[in-house]
């Protein structure tokens, strides 16, 4: 009788293992709170306001939603900041088993975008998240995607009073990138190897994979001291 107990139990034991745990399905429920989630852990809107509105479909269980909204005036994404961020993504789907973990994969999409980036936001975005005003940096737009960079640059390879010119563009792969056409440091011309090196170092400002739902930019307008941004 022991033995016939002892081999039941190594036999329930054994199934168990091989079978594994068991878990629930996501639920539609569960699958919009974690986008939900995931959309404000990734965009924030200091001092302002952000509405974010999903529109589920039959399949949101499987990562499938009708439209995902998004506004927010001003935003931050990825220590990069709009005026202002309106976004609108249809036909979406995305990777569930990433978005329960907090992280929004985009499978499929079909986005528009229109982003406003003033002078002062592409300055802190060059500083790449430290303080602009330590470096003296000031950007200015001149028309045309005309752009001027000014201040103290401080690399190891890079430093001191620093004076660019270039233009900003739509880049490959949906990206937002700007041409150095000249760049003088401590007053004198720097030569071209050290000047594409500064450009690779900045570029790409912008990319669509920086953002939810991979917007593809189509276009880039200026207005006074603001750059215009719209996909779709």
């Amino acid at each position: 009788m022991k033995q016939k107990l002892t081999g039941f139990l190594a036999c329930w034991l054994a199934a168990g293992v091989l079978a594994g745990p068991t878990f629930a399905a996501p639920t539609a429920q569960n699958v919009s709170e974690a986008l939900k989630a995931a959309l404000q852990k990734s965009i924030s809107s200091p001092g302002g306001n952000m509405v974010v509105k999903i529109t589920p479909s039959s399949k949101t269980a499987q990562g499938y939603f009708a439209e995902v909204y998004v506004a927010a005036r001003p935003a931050r994404i990825k220590k990069r900041r709009f005026s202002e961020f309106v976004m609108r993504a249809k036909n979406v789907r995305l990777d569930v088993a990433k978005l329960m973990k907090g992280h929004i994969k985009t499978l499929s999409s079909k986005t528009t975008l229109r982003a406003v980036v003033t002078e002062s936001e592409l300055t802190k975005a060059l500083a790449k998240g430290q303080d602009s005003a330590d470096k003296g940096l000031k950007v200015k737009f001149a028309g045309n995607g005309q752009v001027r960079v000014t201040g103290n640059w401080k690399m190891s390879w890079f430093s001191g009073p620093m004076d660019a010119v270039g233009k900003l563009r739509l880049g490959p792969n949906y990206t937002v990138v700007a041409d150095i056409a000249s760049l003088k440091l401590n007053g004198k011309l720097v030569p071209a190897g050290l000047k594409n090196k500064f450009q690779q170092k900045i570029n790409p400002l912008l990319d669509y994979e920086d953002l939810p739902f991979r917007p593809p930019f189509k276009a880039l307008k200026f207005s006074g001291s603001k750059a215009v941004i719209t996909a779709g």
